[in-house]
């Protein structure tokens, strides 16, 4: 039998759980690297209610709701930056300017690093992505506002 114990590293090649939350328990000191046999029991724990939407539901349910939208909007941004990046063009009041350029420099200031050129096109496409939903949000508003007005009428 092998009594080494497994680290989080390999762990995380056989577990439904990304290896950045087991990182983060990491850094949180919940488990420890190399897991111990305490820790990988409670990871299996976890493993089995992993994404399950029952436990889901209430943890997202003690937000409120604009955080709900906002957290689900981000979701499929993995590193804080992007997230930075995305919520300052959304958040950007109509009419007034954000260039690409200021948002660059800003996360760079903040986050302490130069942004690759593969960084940059990544903050274009999520720029883009943040006009298209901009668009969509208002392209229903207006067919609400509309159904309400000839519910009116």
């Amino acid at each position: 039998m092998n009594d080494q114990l497994p680290t989080i590293a390999e762990y995380a090649r056989q577990s439904p759980i990304p290896k950045k939350v087991l990182l983060l328990l990491n850094r949180e000191n919940i488990i420890q690297d190399p897991l111990s046999d305490e820790d990988r029991i409670g990871l299996h724990l976890l493993e089995k209610v992993w994404g399950k939407k029952d436990v889901l539901r209430p943890q997202l349910n003690r937000m409120s709701m604009r955080a709900r939208i906002s957290f689900v909007r981000t979701a499929t941004l993995n590193s804080k930056w992007e997230r930075y990046a995305y919520s300052r063009f959304y958040n950007q009041e109509p009419g007034t300017g954000l260039s690409l350029e200021t948002v660059i420099e800003e996360i760079q200031t903040t986050f302490r690093f130069r942004l690759s050129k593969r960084q940059i096109n990544r903050v274009q496409t999520l720029r883009h992505q943040v006009w298209i939903a901009k668009n969509r949000s208002r392209n229903e508003d207006d067919a609400k506002r509309r159904e309400e007005e000839k519910s009116v009428n």
